[in-house]
Order: structure tokens, then sequence, then C-alpha cells
């Protein structure tokens, strides 16, 4: 037998779907027993249409005897009818059978298939962000997508496998019956068939793990490509995107066409063998029948024909298992990457968060990304009151948007804590935490679906008159009304139908209707032009009313009437204090307001005299 690796999730979905899987099983012995049955008829049929009733009773086996005696009851004239009705009879019940156990394999394939996604897709949901930021999003994609797919089948496989042998086994029961010297010279003969096949279906399994890498390569390839399509065309890349993907294409076809060349051989080899033991075994039983009163005619061509229904069924035996070889790379691919991240997601806390009270602080917090030597963020100390507005500034790569994370806990500090009301965040129930949040950063996600379903997404219960008022006090309500479809327009892929600006508003809306405790601004108008900034800063102002907010700026004239203003550089917190107190301390925030100021009066003048 071929070995293959134990994969804990294969069981698993084995033991969800095991009624399914025993209905399948317990028809299938229906279909054995009835091809037996029928393969029976054989016997006394041949004696009818040899006009031979008179049959001596020590000669044949028993259930042949029992079934001759049956038929032998009718009268001469009636008996060929009621055999060839019987033999109908039983193979409509036999392929009922059939039918039913192949329902319900397909029922438990499709089932099992849906339970790893699944679990790939509840995996995925609950790693941290870090996890996102080492794997490629086409890898990623192709454990829910392609090797789901080609795993799928291998549940069908298996108990297509066990039909399979119950029909062998009831047909090479039968077999001994009819000639015990025979059967042993033909289960011989097809153990060697097995053995022989072995070592090609290994090198099937072989290639099926290369076709496995091939198309986590090439889904990781096109997904990138697809996600930097305005980066592929600025650049005219597209003949060379185009290169790459048929060179990976390339290589994937090399090792599928490899192990299908492979796959394609079994079949043709089985079949010849088999045809070999046929005439092997029709030379030995008519030697046998020469030799011996044992055997007679009709016995050797019953047995004949259920070996003829056997050799078939021990070629699909041995296409099964190279399907299996070949497909189970990627249910093993499937495994590795629910076995490597079963400790990636964040703990959960055991307190449920009942909102800000007092404050949230952050006691000498450190952070370093797993990729990184140097920590991003150092001995970081600071306090944000509850209904205050507190900004983070801070040249590029000083961690802002980093401390922003870990608030949102996407991260957990090496060192350090930050504290809600006293109590450690990671103490905290993450979904009661995150509810009482909203952020609006400058990269605004919108889904592909109507207005609507976006604002209303943290709040799918909210009724349409409070998503209405939420666009009103984000100030889109005006344009949204301007569209052809109003609330019910689909944004596109990351809402590319709507303009900056308009993106912004409706994360703003989104924002409002959650009703935060906690608001997060993570330079959300930074790329926005001049008129639009204005618009969203309106909304901003009308959301930050009466919540606990921290901004992350690029603009400075945005944040002067911020209650705490936080200079963060190189990871560690410098300056802060107010927006006077720092511009009399003349340090770095002194420094990067003049800068601003210089260059946003340069600005003024440029379009002055243009």
């Amino acid at each position: 037998m071929l070995k293959y690796k134990k994969i804990p999730i294969f069981y698993d979905c084995v033991k969800a779907q095991w009624p399914l899987a025993v209905k399948a099983i317990v028809f299938s012995v229906f279909v054995a027993l009835f091809e037996v049955i029928s393969n029976s008829l054989v016997f006394p049929l041949i004696q009818v249409l040899n006009n031979n009733n008179q049959v001596s009773f020590t000669r044949i086996p028993a259930i042949l005897r029992a079934l001759f005696l049956i038929y032998a009851k009718f009268p001469k004239q009636e008996q060929l009818l009621i055999i060839a009705l019987s033999l109908f009879c039983l193979t409509i019940i036999k392929n009922t059978s059939l039918f039913f156990a192949q329902v319900n394999m397909n029922d438990f394939k499709l089932r099992a298939g849906n339970l790893l996604r699944q679990k790939c897709i509840e995996r995925l949901l609950h790693l941290d962000i870090n996890f996102y930021t080492r794997r490629s999003q086409g890898e990623v994609l192709s454990y829910v997508n392609e090797q789901t797919q080609r795993s799928e089948p291998i549940f069908y496989y298996c108990l297509d496998i066990i039909k399979e042998i119950l029909v062998i086994g009831f047909l090479l029961s039968f077999l001994i019956i009819l000639s015990p010297k025979l059967t042993i010279f033909t289960v011989f003969s097809l153990t060697i068939v097995a053995l022989s096949l072995r070592r090609v279906i290994k090198q099937v399994q072989i290639h099926g793990g290369k076709v496995v890498n091939g198309i986590e390569a090439f889904s990781a390839l096109i997904t990138e490509t697809i996600s930097g399509m305005r980066v592929v065309k600025s650049f005219n890349a597209e003949s060379r995107e185009l290169q790459q993907a048929k060179q990976s294409l390339n290589n994937r076809y090399k090792e599928e066409l490899k192990s299908y060349k492979i796959l394609s051989a079994i079949g043709p080899l089985s079949e010849t063998a088999g045809i070999l033991i046929l005439v092997s075994i029709l030379l030995v039983g008519a030697g046998t029948l020469a030799t011996s009163g044992n055997i007679n005619l009709s016995i050797l061509l019953t047995y004949m024909l259920a070996l003829l229904r056997i050799q078939p069924r021990v070629s699909v035996l041995n296409h099964l298992r190279s399907e299996i070889s070949l497909q189970w790379g990627s249910l093993e691919a499937i495994q590795g990457f629910l076995s490597s991240t079963v400790d990636l997601s964040i703990r959960d806390g055991k307190y449920a968060f009942q909102g800000l009270k007092s404050a949230i602080v952050f006691e000498h917090l450190t952070f370093t990304f797993p990729t990184n030597s140097e920590p991003t963020l150092y001995n970081i100390s600071f306090s944000v009151p509850k209904g205050t507005t507190t900004a983070i500034v801070g040249p590029s790569g000083s961690g802002k948007s980093t401390l922003v994370d870990l608030i949102m806990r996407f991260y957990d500090p090496d060192s350090g804590s930050i504290k809600i009301d006293g109590i450690d965040l990671q103490d905290l129930q993450i979904g009661s935490w995150r509810r009482s949040i909203a952020m609006v950063s400058q990269d605004t996600f919108l889904f592909n679906s109507s207005i609507r379903e976006n604002i209303a997404y943290g709040r799918p219960d909210a009724t349409d008159s409070e998503i209405v008022e939420a666009a009103k006090k984000a100030y889109a309500y005006d344009f949204i009304q301007d569209l052809p479809q109003g609330f019910e327009t689909r944004v596109g892929n990351r809402g590319t139908r709507l303009s900056g600006g308009q993106r912004q508003r409706i994360a703003i809306a989104r924002a409002i209707l959650c009703d935060p405790d906690i608001l997060i601004l993570d330079e959300a108008t930074s790329a926005l032009d001049s008129k639009s900034e204005r618009i969203v800063q309106k909304a901003i102002e009308e959301v930050s009313r009466n919540r606990t907010v921290i901004v992350i700026a690029h603009r400075l004239s945005t944040i002067e009437r911020s209650d705490k203003i936080l200079v963060l550089k190189d990871g560690k917190l410098f300056e802060q204090g107010t927006h006077q107190e720092l511009l009399d301390q003349k340090g770095i925030y002194y420094s990067l307001y003049e800068s601003q100021k210089f260059s946003d009066n340069s600005a003024f003048h440029s379009e002055t005299n243009s």
C-alpha cells in the first residue's frame, strides 16, 4: 500500500459527515450483493439454453444448486423468461442502490469541501494582521480556492474505493465458492499487478506535490499583478507581467502533464494485465475441466463472467489510488496552513468592555515587528483621557500607524502595556473592544456592494432612517442622491466608482452609524484636494463630537485645537503637549510646523500667480 501522511483535517471532515459515509457504504453493500446474485443467474441461464435440466448436485456449489432448484420448479417453456425477468429486476435494484450510493458519496464530497473552505476562512479571519504582512495574498487565497477544489474529490474517491472493494470482495467470495483453486491463482495474479503499479502511482504522488507548489506560485503572481494593475499599466509592464505569467503557467503545465502521463498509463497497464490474467485463468480452467470432474463448462463460464466483472473494477481501483495520490498534496498543503497558523491568533481576553470611563494609558510600551531587528516603538508612555482629542504626528516611519494598530489590538506589545480604565487591553474581549471603536483611514476600503451596505457594515441591523441620518451627518447624502441608484448604487471594487472624497465620507458615515466610544482618524484627509478636504473635515468634526478621538495627522494645521499632541520620531516619543506648548519648546514639532507653513505659503503663491 502507498503511504500517505496522516492529515487531521481529513479525519475531521470524515467525522463531521460520517452518517453520509455510512449510508453510501450501506448502499454499496447492496450493490455488491446484487452484483453477485446477478452473476449467479448465469449458471441456470446456461443450463436452460442448453436444454439441460439434468444436473448432478454433487458436482456444483450449493449457491448454484439452490438457484437451479428455484427455476427448475417452473415449467420448462417459462424458465428462460423467468430468469430474464429476474435478471432485469436485479439490475434495477442494483442500479437504484448504486444511484443512492453515488448521491450520498457526492453529498459527502461537497459537504467535506465546504467544511474545508469554512475552516480555512475561519482561520484567515482569526489570524493576526502580522500574518498577512508575511504571506502573499495569492498564496493565502489558494488554500480557500484551488487547493480545496483539488482536495474535494478525495472524499468521493475514498468512498468509491470502499464501494469497489466491497463489490470485488463479494465477487471474490463467489469465485471461491465456484472454484477455490482458480481463485487462489486469480488473487495471486491481481496482487502482482497491484504491487507492480505501486511505483507508478508513487510517481504520480511526487509530481502531484510539485503541482501544488506551482498552483501557489501562480496564484500569488496573478493576485499581485491584479492588485498592482495601476502600477503595471503606469510603467507599461503588461508584456513583462504576461511573460512571467506564461512562465509560471508553463512550469505548472509541465508538472501536471508529467502527472497525467503517468496517470494515463495506469489504465492501459491495468487492462493489459487483466486480459493476461483472464486468458491464463481460461487456460488453467480449461485444463482443469479436461482433467477433473469438479468443474463443468457452465461453472467455468459463470466463473469467467464474474471475473470479467472484477477486472475493470481492479482498473478503477488503481485509477482511484492514482487520483488520490495526485490530489493528496493539496490536502497536505491545507493541513500545513492550518497547522502552521494554529498559534497565530490573538489571545482573547475575559472581560467585556463596558465603555471608556477614565482614560487609555500607555505604559512603557515597546513593539518590534517579527521581520525587524530593531523596535518600531520603544518605551512609549502617555495617556488619552476620555472625551479628549489626542493627535499623533511625526516623520514617515516614526511608528504612528503602528501605535494605532496596537490600540486596535491588531498586535500585542513586546513589553509594557495599554490599559483601559486600569485593565490591560489584553484582558478585554477583542470583540467588545473593537465594537466600541471606529476607524477612518487614508486608504479607505469599501466593499464591492451598495452604498447602503457599506455604510451599515458595522451595524447590519440599522434602519433606513439611521443610514440616511448618518449619511447626512457625514455630508454624503447630497452626492449619494445624485447617483443613478442612490443608496443602492454599487461602489465597485474598493470603491473605485467614487472619488477619494466621496469614499472618505462614506467611511465617516459608517463610523457615525456605529456610534463609537472611541474614534481613530489615520491621516483621513492627507490624500484629498483642498475642496474635498474641507468637506471631509466638516464631516470629521461632526463624528468627533463628544467622543474620545485619536488622530494621526499629516497636515498639522488640522490638529491645532487638539487637547494633546504627541510627537514621534524613530519609534520614540520625544514631545507631548498642546499646539502652543510645543511651538514654545521650539523642538521637533516646531520644525515640522514651520516647514509645512513654508510649503503651504509657496503652494498658495504658486496658485495665485497661475
